[in-house]
């Protein structure tokens, strides 16, 4: 039974409400039993209208998350609904210092340098600035500052290269004030042209409300974060080479429903970061592009995270991909979610995910759904952490899937899967650059890799395992043992037994 069928009122209610009706036809206009029959017509619309509430307040909650984990993420910012060419172009050269203010809606083409001042909007229409080989360095705060606008653009001009510096103590300015271009309303990036971003306070970029990258090849240096939208982060394309103290791109609106989310849909992301590669306060969706995340705390942390395709490598000190929970200080908030709760999910549906982590490579303190797409973990090398790792269990419905790591903590899909899985306890630990192959009776290879690093389990996963067939297992291309599926997990060797619901079956 589905939660709207549990939460609607029963059929034979509404029957009762009908009858009633039916036979109070000639009731006096103010007697309680004329009122009852009022409250009673009305009863069934005012269900309908709370049960539509809580659906909505539970799927914003969830991310949109169903079976596959699909949202549909979608920021307030409407940057087709402008007209600009209605907008005369408007050229701003810069000189000298000092702050350079614009209040009327419009299309200001920007180009010279400010050595110490900045760049304020303060407009009730919608501006857009044309960065056409800008450098702007201020002494005391951001380089560009959105007070006040009913959108903001920010275009690079094709060819053009723009910089902007701030330093790195802020004097005069409100606390939140915390990036070298802030915004306090929704705003737009775009161009063709180059932003260099070096923040030498605290954060590259920052939207308070909504931030969209539409396109535009960003080089951000931070001490903070690189790029944050409070309220969401969507990146539409671009090129992003970010350099971070903190995270790296982050949505951190905790106190909202349906708000602190990021959602990827292509481009270049590269990352290095001292903290969380990407982090969402709520739901982190990435369904195309190519990241890489060369340093990271953990690399992508959310609610509920959904990777429906790209190109994905994480490197991280503690866990790849975290669903809530984890042990730095901006894991989602846990005002919000329970540490451990259904609320939380990770799932992969598609693309290319290649995960060397320190901590557990993929964990959730919910369930962990592998749908689609190839997964390569390369784990802990400690006892304490997993390659997989689910609080309520893993699913295993598609895809491909290869995890190296430890024994002490190792888990696997469980029965409630729909495709087949091995679970392999190695009798000894094996080093770094070692080749584990899985092939069939007839010798086709199923799936392969080499170690980044020293494992004694590893988990497969394939949509051309079958039950009942028999599969071989070879180390550096010697057959080390055989053996044959049953059920929809079949454990090889002795260690962790740690499976999904309805557990897996071992083979010794």
């Amino acid at each position: 039974m589905s939660k709207t069928e549990q939460i609607l009122p029963e059929n034979r209610g509404r029957k009762n409400i009908k009858a009633r009706t039916e036979i109070a036809t000639e009731l006096p206009d103010n007697s309680p039993e004329k009122r009852e029959k009022e409250q009673n017509k009305w009863f069934p619309f005012v269900m309908i209208g709370l049960l539509l509430v809580v659906v909505i307040v539970v799927a914003l909650i969830l991310g949109g998350a169903n079976g596959d984990g699909k949202t549909s993420l979608d920021n307030n910012i409407n940057d087709t609904g402008v007209n600009w060419e209605k907008y005369a172009e408007n050229t701003i050269e810069l000189s000298g210092t000092g702050k350079r203010t614009i209040t009327e809606a419009g299309q200001y083409r920007l180009t010279g340098e400010l050595a110490n001042g900045y760049i304020e909007i303060n407009s009730l229409g919608a501006v857009k600035l044309i960065l056409d080989g800008v450098t702007i360095t201020n002494n005391t705060g951001p380089a560009i500052y959105v007070a006040e606008a009913k959108m903001v653009t920010i275009e690079t001009a094709d060819g053009s290269v723009n910089k902007l510096t701030d330093t790195s103590s802020y004097s005069g300015w409100d606390e939140d004030v915390c990036g070298v271009l802030f915004s306090h309303d929704d705003m737009v990036l775009q161009g063709s042209g180059i932003l260099i971003i070096e923040a030498n306070y605290e954060d590259g970029i920052v939207g308070k409300d909504d931030l969209k990258i539409n396109s535009g090849t960003y080089a951000i240096t931070a001490k903070d974060e690189g790029i944050r939208g409070r309220d969401s982060v969507y990146i539409v394309d671009g090129r992003f080479d970010i350099t971070a103290g903190g995270d790296a791109i982050k949505s951190n609106n905790s106190e909202e429903v349906g708000k602190g989310w990021v959602k990827i849909d292509g481009g270049e992301i590269y990352v290095s970061a001292d903290d969380d590669g990407i982090h969402a306060e709520s739901s982190l969706e990435i369904n195309g592009g190519t990241i890489q995340i060369a340093k990271s705390y953990e690399g992508l942390e959310g609610a509920n995270i959904a990777i429906n395709g790209g190109d994905i490598s994480v490197t991280s000190r503690d866990d790849g991909l975290n669903a809530a929970g984890g042990n730095d200080n901006s894991s989602p908030s846990m005002g919000r979610y329970q540490q451990s709760s259904n609320e939380y999910a990770i799932y992969i549906n598609g693309g290319r995910l290649y995960v060397d982590a320190a901590g557990d490579g993929i964990d959730s303190n919910g369930a962990l759904y592998l749908n689609g797409g190839i997964v390569i973990v390369d784990g802990p090398t400690g006892n304490g952490n997993g390659a997989l790792d689910s609080e309520t269990g893993i699913v295993y419905n598609g895809g491909s899937v290869i995890a190296f790591g430890a024994s002490g903590m190792a888990t696997a899909p469980g029965e409630s899967s729909s495709k087949y899985s091995l679970s392999v306890f190695f009798a000894s630990t094996y080093s770094a650059e070692t080749k584990i192959t899985v092939k069939d009776d007839d010798g086709n290879t199923i799936l392969e890799h080499k170690s980044l690093k020293s494992f004694q389990h590893a988990s497969f996963s394939s949509e051309l395992f079958k039950e009942s067939e028999t599969y071989h297992i070879y180390v550096n291309d010697e057959e080390y043992t055989s053996v044959t599926l049953f059920g929809k997990t079949t454990q090889v060797g002795q260690g962790g037994g740690m499976f999904g619901p309805g557990g897996g079956n071992r083979r010794f």
